[in-house]
């Protein structure tokens, strides 16, 4: 809550996302996100990155292989034990309460868990 990602953080994130980087690539990446050297990545910086990405509109085969990220066994939907691993990964616990509540915001069919139909809403 330093207001600065630090490159351990970052890597917290990308492991989080099965996005498996070497300790030399992440210096490079964060050598690349750190204009002004200081060593971690402020939200200016951070903003001038990632905004691009995050407004982008994204394919729907792009939105897929996200969706599959998070769908953690293949079987289509992404369910509050998945939740729960990804933000562990992250460094993030979150009570079950929480990830049910997450869940209930997208399910509109009532399953209990998220299609792929049910993310996409996310972006819309």
């Amino acid at each position: 809550h330093s207001g600065k990602i630090s490159g351990n953080e970052l890597k917290q994130v990308l492991n989080a996302l099965n996005i498996q980087v070497s300790d030399n690539e992440l210096k490079q990446f964060m050598s690349q996100l750190d204009s002004d050297g200081s060593g971690s990545i402020e939200f200016d910086e951070f903003c001038r990155v990632m905004g691009p990405a995050l407004f982008k509109k994204y394919t729907r085969e792009e939105l897929y292989e996200t969706f599959r990220i998070f769908d953690q066994d293949g079987n289509g939907y992404i369910q509050a034990k998945e939740l729960e691993l990804i933000f562990a990964r992250m460094g993030k616990r979150m009570r079950r309460n929480d990830i049910d509540v997450m869940i209930k915001l997208l399910d509109t069919s009532g399953d209990g868990q998220i299609s792929f139909d049910e993310f996409l809403k996310l972006f819309d």
